[in-house]
């Protein structure tokens, strides 16, 4: 029996995982794939999330890029910037992902990894009433007082309720994530967001000198394009955006990975738990990826989660207590990010003269958003 099992081996479980074991519990993690992967993510790390993660991946972070500023180019050309009020950090998922994991077994969380769950459900007998049954694509079962659910924006759990099993509003499979990493791209230190009718490309320096070209783009985008040739994806991409300052900073550039997709990307926020199961990171809900704090909300909400659920546990208290905790926590901590980041949307993805427009006051603009999008946690939430 453990105290906690978590399904999905990403930033936001792995966090949960290691905040469990320094509150004592026992802990499983469950991860469908391997690692090293490589996921469409902007692999932009504020500044809140690297105390924490200066603790837990050391050797692992001292390989980013230091980023200490914002570009944003409209498709006219208009090219108006912001500096961050502390350095942010970029890292790619490749490197990130794996040092977490193997944070999470080296702190002795037992690790799962390419075994995924395929149902689970909850115990209701006298004898065992709040227990969760975890059932393996393999057939064998596991249990544990608590479920954390932390496997992405679209996942499937037969015996319980799932995005993939809601119904998808109007425009939820309208938009899909697409990235690569490029060497050959001069340095600049900063992060570039390129702005075009229907989406947005953003260029963040990595480790190794490598750059991670991420965009978020509406599917209109794709009719007269289409996926063919996405392997070749800086010609691709070019031919999509029709965005001349964007094609000539792709010009020289080598692509370096795989070209990796994702779709339907829903802009939301989700009900942060369900029969006493907490869904963290975007599970819970997915931030707009131009805010730069997906990877930030991923961790933070993996350790409330975990804290919470130890709360629980210590009080003798079922696993929907634990809920409620982290329900009114997390709706603190995200719930102002959400409704600014749906204003800025608009800008966002408006035709070239609203951006241009938008682009005119974006020092102080930009720099006001930033920091209006960020983790509103207590304090020691943000403690390593």
């Amino acid at each position: 029996m453990f105290d906690l099992a978590i399904i999905g081996g990403g930033p936001a479980g792995t966090a949960a995982a290691l905040e469990a074991r320094c509150c004592g519990l026992r802990v499983a993690v469950w991860e469908r794939d391997r690692f090293p992967r490589h996921k469409v993510c902007g692999e932009f790390i504020s500044a809140e999330a690297l105390p924490w993660l200066q603790h837990a991946a050391p050797q692992t972070l001292v390989r980013g890029s230091v980023l200490h500023r914002a570009e944003f180019v409209s498709e006219s050309g208009l090219a108006r910037g912001f500096d961050f009020a502390r350095p942010a950090l970029g890292l790619s998922r490749y490197l990130l992902d794996r040092a977490l994991w193997r944070a999470a077994a080296e702190a002795g969380a037992e690790v799962r990894e390419g075994e995924s769950i395929r149902a689970v459900r909850k115990l209701r007998d006298s004898r065992r009433d709040g227990v969760w049954e975890l059932e393996s694509a393999d057939g064998y079962t596991e249990k544990a007082k608590a479920l954390i659910v932390a496997c992405g924006r679209w996942w499937a759990l037969e015996g319980f309720s799932s995005p993939a099993q809601e119904r998808k509003p109007a425009g939820a499979g309208k938009w899909i994530g697409v990235k690569a990493h490029f060497a050959g791209l001069d340095p600049r230190g900063s992060v570039e967001m390129y702005l075009f009718r229907g989406g947005y490309c953003g260029l963040a320096p990595i480790e190794d000198g490598e750059y991670n070209v991420c965009c978020l783009l509406h599917r209109r985008c794709l009719r007269e394009a289409g996926m063919q040739g996405i392997e070749d994806f800086a010609a691709w991409l070019v031919q999509v955006s029709c965005h001349a300052a964007l094609a000539a900073r792709l010009q020289v550039a080598q692509q370096v990975s795989p070209t990796v997709t994702t779709s339907p990307v829903r802009l939301a926020r989700r009900q942060p738990a369900e029969e006493g199961a907490l869904l963290v990171g975007d599970a819970s809900g997915f931030l707009d990826p131009f805010t730069g704090e997906g990877i930030s909300i991923a961790l933070h909400s993996g350790r409330l989660a975990a804290r919470a659920i130890a709360a629980s546990l210590s009080k003798g208290c079922g696993d929907e207590h634990g809920a409620e905790i982290y329900r009114q926590s997390l709706r603190q901590a995200v719930r102002r990010s959400y409704k600014i980041a749906a204003l800025a949307r608009g800008l966002l993805h408006g035709p070239a003269w609203v951006q241009s427009l938008a682009a005119t006051p974006l020092p102080w603009l930009g720099s006001w958003l930033f920091r209006e999008t960020r983790w509103r946690g207590a304090p020691e939430d943000e403690a390593p």
